[in-house]
C-alpha cells in the first residue's frame, strides 16, 4: 500500500549553517522523517543571534528538502556579549552603569527571552507559507521558548495540530541560564506564557522521561489536553560508520570532555581531583591527558587555568564541528560527563551522553543521582561520582593510569531506543496521532 507524504512545518530558531547540540536534534529528525511519509519544510533564522556555526552539519541538509529563513530584530551575539561584559564590578564607570541599565531593560521586556525579535518576520513568512502549500502539523522545537509562542500563533490562525518539543524544560532553564531574567515578575510571566502554550499544544515532547512526567504535571495543571511523551537525544549510526578510533600510548591517559562547560556542567571536581593528584604525585599527573573542546564561560576557562601549575597536559579547543568533535571524542580512553549537583538536573540528560555511549568507551560521569546516573549505569561502563567527592576521583584516576580501561562491549540492540533513525519514528507516530 502506498501512503500518502504529509507535510510539517518544523520550526527551528537554530539551524544549519548554525551549530550546536541542539541543532543536531533537528537536523537529524528533518534527515529521516521522509522515511516515515513526513516531507518536513524548515522554519529558521536567516541571521541568528549565536556565537557558532558548523559546516558538518550543513553537509547534512537534503537538498530536496525546503529551508525558509526569516531575518531576526536583533542585534548581533557579538553586541550583546558587548553589552553582557561590563567590567570589574569593584570599580564604579557611567559606562559600566550604562550597559547594566540597557541589559537588565532589555532583559525585562524581551521575554521570555531575546529570540521573540525573530518572532514577527517568522510569523509573516510561515503565514505566506501555511497559505501557499497545505501542511499538516506544526511541530516547534526549543529553547528558544519564544518559538513556541509563534507556533501557538500559527495554531490559532490556521487549527492545525501543534507539536512542542521541549529540548529543555522552560521554568528549569530560566533558572540556570547565564545572563537570564530571574526576578520574580520574569518567573511569573514565563509560568503564564507557558500555561497559553501548552493549552494549544495537542502534543509536547521531552528529552528525558523525568521532564516528560514534570511536563504532564504542568499540563494537568493548565487543563491542556495535550498527550506527552518523551524522545531521548541520541546518535545517528552515518556519523559514526566512517569514524576511525586509533590507540594511544599505553603509558598515557587521555581524558575527553567535548561540550559547553558552564553553570550546570561545572568542571570544578575534576579540576579539584586533578590538583590533589598531581601534588600527591606528580609523576602520574604528567602521563594525564586532558581535552576540552567546547565554549566556556569566564568562570569555567578559570577553573580549568587553575591545571596549568600542575603537571597535567591541557589541551583547550573552541567550539568543533560535530564531524571533528565525534573524532576526538573516539580518541578518548576515558569520556568526561559532567552534570552539576543543582535543583532538577536530576531530570537533566546532557545530549551527548547518547554519542559517548555509541562509541562504547568507559565513561567517567560525575554527577548525582538522577536519570543521567540510571542511563548510563545501565546502557555504560561507567566510574561514577559525585561532584563533591574529588578525593575518589583523583583515586579513580590513579586506577586508570595502573589499569588501562577497556572498550566497552554490549549488544547490538542495547541502544537501539537512542537511534536517531528510530527516534524519528516515535516522532512521527506522535505526528500521525495528532493529524488524524
Amino acid at each position: 500500500m502506498n501512503l500518502v507524504e504529509r507535510r510539517m512545518l518544523l520550526i527551528s530558531y537554530a539551524y544549519p549553517p548554525t551549530g550546536g547540540g541542539g541543532v543536531q536534534r533537528s537536523v537529524k529528525f528533518a534527515k529521516y522523517l521522509p522515511h516515515y511519509h513526513w516531507r518536513p519544510t524548515v522554519l529558521t533564522a536567516a541571521d541568528p543571534s549565536v556565537p557558532v556555526r558548523d559546516n558538518d552539519l550543513s553537509m547534512e541538509l537534503d537538498p530536496q528538502t525546503t529551508v525558509l529563513r526569516a531575518r531576526t530584530l536583533e542585534p548581533s551575539y557579538r553586541t550583546k556579549q558587548k553589552l553582557i561584559a561590563t567590567g570589574d564590578p569593584s570599580s564604579f564607570s557611567f559606562k559600566r552603569w550604562m550597559k547594566q541599565c540597557v541589559r537588565k531593560a532589555g532583559m525585562s521586556l524581551l521575554q521570555p527571552d531575546p529570540q521573540i525579535l525573530w518572532n514577527p518576520c517568522a510569523a509573516r513568512l510561515a503565514t505566506q507559507t501555511l497559505r501557499q502549500i497545505p501542511h499538516d502539523v506544526v511541530y516547534v522545537t526549543g529553547p528558544p521558548f519564544s518559538s513556541f509562542l509563534l507556533g501557538r500563533t500559527l495554531k490559532l490562525r490556521f487549527g492545525l495540530p501543534l507539536v512542542l518539543d521541549f529540548r529543555d524544560e522552560w521554568l528549569l532553564s530560566s533558572q540556570h541560564f547565564e545572563n537570564h531574567q530571574r526576578s520574580g515578575i520574569a518567573y511569573r510571566q514565563q509560568r503564564r506564557m507557558l500555561g497559553k502554550v501548552l493549552r494549544a499544544a495537542d502534543a509536547v515532547v521531552a528529552t528525558t522521561q523525568a521532564s516528560a512526567d514534570e511536563l504532564a504535571r504542568q499540563i494537568q495543571e493548565t487543563g491542556s489536553r495535550a498527550s506527552v511523551h518523551c524522545i531521548y537525544n541520541g546518535f545517528d549510526e552515518d556519523d559514526l560508520t566512517a569514524l576511525r578510533c586509533e590507540s594511544n600510548p599505553p603509558d598515557r591517559l587521555r581524558i575527553v570532555y567535548t561540550g559547553t562547560l558552564w553553570k550546570l556542567t561545572d568542571i570544578s571536581p575534576v579540576v579539584d581531583a586533578l590538583v590533589r593528584l598531581a601534588a600527591a604525585n606528580p609523576d602520574s599527573a604528567a602521563r594525564i591527558d586532558l581535552i576540552i573542546a567546547g565554549r566556556r564561560t569566564p568562570h569555567q576557562d578559570a577553573l580549568v587555568a587553575k591545571l596549568d601549575a600542575t603537571a597535567v597536559n591541557v589541551q583547550r579547543h573552541n567550539y568543533l564541528p560535530h564531524g571533528k568533535s565525534l573524532e576526538l571524542a573516539g580518541s578518548a580512553d576515558v569520556l568526561l560527563l559532567l552534570l552539576a549537583d543543582e535543583p532538577g538536573a536530576e531530570r537533566v540528560v546532557p545530549a551527548k551522553l547518547f554519542e559517548y555511549l555509541a562509541l562504547r568507551k568507559p565513561i567517567l560521569a560525575i554527577c548525582g543521582d538522577g536519570e543521567t546516573a540510571s542511563l548510563i549505569e545501565q546502557h555504560g561502563h561507567t566510574y561514577r561520582f559525585s561532584p563533591g567527592q574529588p578525593d575518589r576521583i583523583a583515586a579513580c584516576l590513579s586506577t586508570l593510569l595502573a589499569e588501562r580501561p577497556c572498550r566497552v562491549t554490549c549488544g547490538a540492540d542495547d541502544l537501539g531506543p537512542f537511534s536517531r533513525r528510530r527516534q524519528t519514528s516515535q516522532l512521527a507516530e506522535v505526528m500521525d496521532a495528532v493529524s488524524r
